[in-house]
Parts: C-alpha cells; structure tokens; sequence
C-alpha cells in the first residue's frame, strides 16, 4: 500500500495540489542525503517499501536507490543531461499525475499485478510471470490468434518479454493485453485489453479479446469487453478505440456490433481478411 511520495523536483506546485486533494501525504525533500530519507519516512509513518521517489537528478536517484527506494523520474527540460536509467517511470509533466496513477506505479514497483476491473464473475487485472503457463494454454487452443506478444520463444526468453512487457506496456502506456479471471473457480479463462495496431497507414488504439474455448458462450466475453471499454473511458480517457476482426470470425464480429462498434472498411493484411471496426465514446 502506498502511503506516501518524497519529492524531489523542481516545478511541482501542480502535483502537491493533486496529492493534498487526493489526500496522499508527500514530502518536499530540498537538501537530499541519506539523512534526509530517513527523515522523510519518519514524517511520513511509513516503511520505505511504502514510499514512492520523486527525482529530477541521476544523483538524487542513485542515493534512494542505494536505500532501497522505488523511484519515479521528471525528465526536466531544464536538465537534459540526466537520464535517470533505474527509475520506475519517468514523467514529462504533472498534468495527469494522481494518486490513482502513483498507486498503480507502486504496486507494479513491489511486482504485483495492478486490478482493471471487477464484474459480477470476473476479475480483470494485468499479468504476471505466474500467468505464463495459463497463457500458453490459451493460444494453443486457437494457433491462428496473434493477440499475444509472449509466444513462440523458449521459456527463459517468454519470462524477458513478459517482464518488459509489464514495465514497457502497462508502466509507459497504462494498459495493454489484462488477463481474466473467473471468481467462482479462480482460474484464467481468457484475456481482454487494448494494444496498438498499425495494420494500416496509421496507428491507432485497438481492443482485442480472447476466451478459452470451455467457457465461450456463457457471456463471459461481453462482461470482460464492456469492462475494459469502460476502464478505456472512464479511466484511461480514450476518445475511442478500434477493433480489427477476421472477416471469417462472425461470433466476434456479432460481439463487436453487439459492443456498439461500427464496421469502417475491410482490407487484406499478410494473407489474412481484415475488418477495421471504431467505436467512438460518447462526449469525448
């Protein structure tokens, strides 16, 4: 649990205005040596586990992590020079930095899964390691899907890309492919979530979905999707996502309409029969 942020940058007036709304305690560090940390955690009544490092400087990141603080970096314009390589995230601005977005940083940082949505039956919430095996069943019951960017490599090399795909994906963009859990057997039945598909001349948000075969027509797919179009609504502020389907896949294509999306136009792409379908959020 996040109980505080320790900062350390300069032009912060807007983020200590979001966290005192947000009711999550923060520090001003201006003087930092290791001294100074342990007076921070001490004001803030939390164990450095519990903290979150606001830094501009490789300096001032290399002492917190020596301590054993999770950072997070400002890349400053003012300060070019500073890379800030071991941070968790780095920021460009403050403007849609808030206390929802720094726990998500936190409980990625302690290497747990962040939690998307919950519905009647399911949980969705993002992978982990433990979620590999679970993924490899689930495409080799339809080999056609590409939905998936860990497969077909040895297991060593599935392990790397899912630990990049969890700090690239859902630490840099705030969402990705999230997996589906089913609450009364707590097993993985499916995923749902978004990526970036550049199958035309632009790029452009996608929603893409996949239910394991012994669960399909029971609904499962339309609760997860409406939950992570909600999520890409109400949380994330997308105007609109875009969902490109096999024209030979009708039961998609009747969940999709189903959704609310329009179909736009049909294409080939590498030898495969694509429809581009858009659904446009109302009063984005």
């Amino acid at each position: 649990m996040l109980k505080g942020i320790v900062i350390a940058v300069s032009d912060a007036e807007l983020l200590k205005q979001t966290l005192t709304r947000d009711a999550l305690p923060w520090v001003e560090a201006k003087e930092w040596e290791p001294a100074t940390f342990l007076k921070a955690l001490k004001h803030l009544e939390a164990k450095k586990e519990e903290v979150l490092c606001l830094v501009e400087r490789d300096r001032e990141e290399r002492m917190a992590l020596d301590l054993g603080f999770f950072c997070v970096g400002y890349l400053n314009p003012e300060l070019p020079e500073e890379r800030l390589s071991g941070c968790r995230i780095l920021l460009e601005g403050f403007q849609e930095i808030d206390r929802s977005f720094l726990e998500n940083v936190h409980t990625r940082a302690l290497g747990l899964p962040v939690l998307i949505a919950e519905t009647k039956r399911l949980w969705i919430r993002e992978m982990t390691l433990s979620d590999l095996d679970g993924i490899n069943a689930l495409y080799r019951e339809e080999p056609s899907v590409t939905l998936s960017p860990e497969l077909a490599l040895d297991r060593q090399e599935e392990e790397e890309k899912i630990k990049a795909y969890i700090a690239y994906m859902y630490g840099l963009y705030q969402f990705g492919m999230w997996v589906v859990i089913e609450k009364k057997s707590q097993e993985m039945i499916g995923r749902a979530g978004f990526g970036i598909a550049d199958y035309l001349d632009f790029a452009e948000i996608d929603m893409g979905y996949l239910i394991g075969k012994k669960y399909r027509r029971q609904g499962y797919g339309e609760e997860a999707c409406r939950a992570a179009l909600a999520y890409g609504q109400q949380v994330l502020d997308f105007p609109g996502v875009s969902a490109y389907i096999d024209q030979e896949n009708s039961g998609s294509m009747g969940l999709i309409q189903k959704l609310g999306f329009e179909r736009r136009q049909s294409f080939d792409y590498q030898r495969r029969h694509l429809c581009r379908y858009r659904l446009e959020f109302k009063g984005a």
